[in-house]
C-alpha cells in the first residue's frame, strides 16, 4: 500500500507516466499593426500583404489573432477599401482586437490621451467583430510598453477592465519589424540578393529566439507551456510566414488561438514588471519574482542587419 501510494503521489506531482512521445508543444500566433505597415503603404500593398499572410496561415492550418490601429483606415479616398483589409482577416476566421487608434507610447503620452485613443481605436473593429458574431475583446499596447510607473500601469489596467479588455501577452517576438525595414531598403537599392538573404536571416534569427526563449520558459515555470508569438503585418512576413510557420511546426508546435494560449494557467501569473521597455512576459514573471534578468542575453539581430537599417534613416 506504501508504495502505491508514493505512485500515486509522483504521478499528481509529474503527470502520468507515458511511454510515448512528448504532447505537441503550442503555440499562439498574434499579428499587431493591421491593416499593415508602414503607415504610409499604398493599399494595393497591404492587399497584397494581407492576401499572402491569411493564406499562408490558412495552408498552415495555424489560427492567429490580429491587432488593429484604426487610424490607418483613415486615408482619404480609400478607407472603404482598407477597412476591407480588416474584413478579409475575419472572413478567414481571424478575430481582431485593439492596437489603439494611432498607436502611441504609453511611457511618453499622458494617460488621458492614451485612454481616449484607446475609445477611438475600437469602434470599427468591434462594429465588424460584433456583425460577426465574435466577442472576444483583447487589447495590446502599442510597442508593448505597459506603463513607466506602477500608478500609471494600474491605472491604466483599471480602465482596460472597465471596458472588457483582456490585455494580450506574448512570450516570443522576433524584432521582425527590423528585419522589414531592411527589407524595404534592400528594395530601394533593387538588389534581389540582399532581400533573400535578409530573409533567410529573419528566419534564422527566429529560430535563435526560439532557441533562447524555450529553455527560459522551462526555467521560469518549470515546464513547457503555450507560447504566444508577436509578429506584424509586413512585407517581409508576407514573403517568409509559410517558411517560419513550417519552421515553428517542425519544433514540434501545434497552433492554437489565443484564447485557447490564455486557458494555460500560466497567463493566471501577475505581470508585476514596471519598466520604460517592453519585454516578454516570461521576463515580466521573472522579475515579479524576483529571480536573475535574463533580457540582456537576448540573442540581438545580425549586427548588418543594424548598420543596414541605420544608414537608411
Amino acid at each position: 500500500m506504501r508504495a502505491v501510494a508514493l505512485a500515486f503521489a509522483v504521478v499528481l506531482a509529474l503527470g502520468p507516466a507515458t511511454t510515448q512521445s512528448p504532447a505537441p508543444r503550442r503555440m499562439a500566433i498574434t499579428i499587431d499593426d493591421l491593416p499593415g505597415v508602414p503607415a504610409d503603404a499604398p493599399v494595393a500593398a497591404l492587399r497584397s500583404m494581407t492576401d499572402a499572410m491569411v493564406e499562408a496561415l490558412r495552408a498552415a492550418q495555424a489560427p492567429a489573432f490580429g491587432f488593429v490601429n484604426e487610424g490607418k483606415l483613415a486615408v482619404r479616398g480609400e478607407t472603404h477599401e482598407r477597412t476591407a483589409l480588416l474584413e478579409t482577416w475575419l472572413d478567414a476566421g481571424v478575430p481582431l482586437g485593439n492596437h489603439t487608434y494611432s498607436h502611441p507610447d504609453l511611457n511618453t503620452v499622458p494617460l488621458a490621451d492614451y485612454q481616449r485613443d484607446v475609445i477611438r481605436g475600437e469602434a470599427v473593429t468591434f462594429r465588424l467583430m460584433t456583425a460577426r458574431g465574435r466577442t472576444e475583446r483583447f487589447f495590446r499596447h502599442p510597442f508593448t510598453h505597459t506603463g513607466p510607473s506602477a500608478p500609471i500601469k494600474t491605472a491604466f489596467e483599471r480602465f482596460l477592465r472597465t471596458r472588457g479588455y483582456t490585455i494580450a501577452p506574448f512570450t516570443v517576438e522576433n524584432t521582425d519589424y527590423l528585419f522589414s525595414s531592411a527589407t524595404r531598403a534592400a528594395r530601394r537599392q533593387g538588389d534581389a540578393d540582399l532581400i533573400e538573404k535578409i530573409e533567410q536571416d529573419y528566419i534564422a534569427h527566429t529560430m535563435s529566439m526560439l532557441d533562447f526563449y524555450e529553455p527560459l520558459a522551462r526555467q521560469t515555470a518549470g515546464r513547457e507551456f503555450t507560447q504566444i508569438l508577436l509578429i506584424h503585418v509586413n512585407e517581409l512576413n508576407a514573403a517568409t510566414l509559410p517558411q517560419l510557420l513550417t519552421r515553428v511546426a517542425q519544433r514540434g508546435y501545434r497552433f492554437v488561438t489565443l484564447a485557447s494560449a490564455m486557458e494555460d494557467s500560466v497567463y493566471r501569473q501577475r505581470d508585476g514588471y514596471i519598466g520604460r521597455s517592453g519585454p516578454s512576459w516570461i521576463h515580466r514573471w521573472r522579475a515579479t519574482r524576483g529571480l536573475p534578468s535574463m533580457m540582456r542575453e537576448e540573442p540581438e539581430p545580425p549586427a548588418w542587419i543594424l548598420r543596414l537599417v541605420s544608414s537608411e534613416r
